[in-house]
């Protein structure tokens, strides 16, 4: 074992008023799932115990949600393609679902519906929308007006100006738009254009690119043209972009790769054959630390504070089925993350509330690696603990200096109490040997000090799982039991305090979180 890692935190440490970005918004899947009563209990759940604002999907013009009905849909025959008209029945029933659970929906405008787009040609997930520009701008244009005015009738204007309206998703991964950069500037021109001319209040904006690109040429695009624009937004997953997993580049290293795997093992489940697939490169290759604010801090210097700036997908990784999701390691890679993205973000959505998600199909056991805070029967994994605890964190955050180190740490402060995070976070989990580390902060008083533990012992479902046997399709006492046993435990902990100052020490395997709270 290493030497201690210290921290001593001074009484006149700078505080700063904390924005709470990732209570804007979070993620969710496609939008026909939002019409679900199970999906709808869950997001319920994460508003009322995390606070989280708004939900954001993908696909409320898929072919599945029948924005446009045709005749020819049911009769196939010769000019029943005459017969149409828009039918946002399915939309507002997953909206009024979102607004039931004390949420608002972040609006997606994706994607192309078949019966105009100029090319069929899907969007490379489970979905039935295409990736394609319209085969005329006029159709569109048609489509999204006639949808915010249906919307504005159902919710009234005073509801609808309060939601954001972006333009696509990742326009600049073929997984999600078979176009150019040029292309998407054109359709995001008309589509802008289209929503200010039936509500002039309606906040519209994009790139929603992945990885923060297109930002500076998107900006002087709209500013050369005069277009509408409220906000930006993009995407950062720093373990990797599901449109790189489906880039040629890696695509056919990981098929023949994947094929040749297939073939030596006997059998297995689904779960077990795409993970022989898709590659979790937080577990395969070494990533740097503090990606989250170096995309953040890029994006906020190209901005210059012109627009808000919204991250409207990010997290530890985008390969749906890893492993890794299910784990600690999301979890210290978020509470390093919020805190390194304050200042730089105007508002975030971690991706996604619920492994209910079917980008490729809804896998049934309940730890399959979903994106989820919750497994698909609302069991609560190690990510939901870290933002629960931070939830309840002060409005003042202590300025700490960022290093990156093996262990770290950030402070929270509210009239009440302290919440001091001591976390060692890695891209890639390994075991080695524990670090220590030891806190010596300055505070007024102290009446208590409590220790809340989320690692391989604390806040860990997938662990009790295992030891019931991995039971499939779970029976309510079942979910209870694993929720009962791996909820947050406060713990006493052995602490000094004389002259002011608070002592406290432990040690940390890699990805450990550990979070004080301190009662003045």
């Amino acid at each position: 074992m290493k030497e201690t890692f210290v921290f001593s935190v001074k009484k006149d440490t700078r505080r700063v008023e904390v924005s709470n970005h990732w209570k804007y918004c979070v993620g969710s899947g496609q939008a026909k799932l939002a019409m679900r009563s199970d999906y709808a209990r869950q997001l319920k759940f994460i508003h009322d115990e995390l606070g989280i604002e708004r939900v954001r999907f993908h696909g409320i013009f898929d072919d599945d949600m029948q924005a446009i009905m045709s005749m020819a849909d049911m009769m196939p025959m010769p000019g029943a393609e005459k017969f149409q008209n828009y039918n946002f029945f399915n939309i507002f029933a997953a909206y009024d679902n979102v607004l039931a659970a004390g949420m608002k929906p972040w609006v997606e405008l994706s994607f192309m519906p078949s019966t105009i787009a100029k090319r069929k040609k899907k969007v490379t997930v489970n979905a039935e929308g295409m990736k394609t520009m319209p085969a005329k701008d006029d159709d569109w244009v048609k489509l999204v007006q006639a949808f915010i005015r249906a919307a504005i009738h159902r919710y009234g204007r005073n509801e609808v100006i309060t939601w954001n309206f972006e333009v696509w998703n990742e326009p600049n991964m073929f997984t999600f738009f078979a176009g150019t950069m040029e292309d998407y500037f054109h359709l995001y021109e008309i589509t802008a254009k289209a929503v200010k001319e039936v509500e002039p209040a309606l906040l519209v904006g994009g790139p929603a690119s992945a990885t923060g690109d297109w930002i500076a040429e998107f900006i002087d695009f709209c500013e050369q043209r005069k277009l509408p624009l409220d906000f930006i937004s993009t995407h950062n997953y720093p373990g990797d972009g599901i449109g790189e997993a489906f880039a040629m580049k890696d695509l056919f290293s990981n098929v023949v790769g994947g094929m040749k795997q297939l073939r030596s093992k006997k059998a297995g489940t689904a779960l077990d054959g795409i993970r022989l697939i898709m590659e979790d490169k937080t577990e395969t290759t070494v990533l740097a630390k503090g990606q989250m604010y170096d995309n953040t801090k890029k994006v906020s210097q190209i901005v210059a504070g012109r627009y808000p700036i919204y991250y409207t997908e990010w997290n530890c990784n985008a390969i749906l089925t890893s492993p890794s999701n299910d784990s600690k390691k999301v979890a210290c890679f978020q509470v390093k993350s919020i805190d390194e993205m304050e200042g730089n973000v105007t508002g975030s959505s971690i991706w996604a509330f619920s492994d209910i998600f079917d980008e490729f199909m809804i896998v049934p056991e309940e730890f399959s690696g979903g994106f989820g805070l919750l497994t698909i029967h609302g069991i609560p994994k190690p990510q939901f603990y870290a933002l629960k605890l931070l939830s309840d964190a002060g409005s003042r955050k202590l300025v700490l200096p960022r290093t990156n180190d093996e262990i770290e740490l950030s402070v929270y402060e509210s009239d009440d109490e302290y919440r001091v995070f001591v976390y060692r976070q890695r891209m890639k989990g390994s075991s080695v040997e524990a670090e220590k580390y030891r806190v010596q902060i300055e505070v007024p008083g102290c009446q208590n000090v409590r220790l809340h533990r989320i690692d391989d012992e604390h806040c860990n479902p997938y662990r009790i799982w295992k030891e019931m046997g991995s039971p499939e399709n779970m029976n309510p006492q079942e979910i209870h039991e694993v929720i009962e046993k791996s909820s947050l435990v406060a713990e006493k902990v052995t602490y000094t305090y004389e002259n002011g100052e608070l002592i406290v020490s432990g040690r940390l395997q890699v990805n450990d979180t550990h979070c004080y709270i301190i009662r003045k």
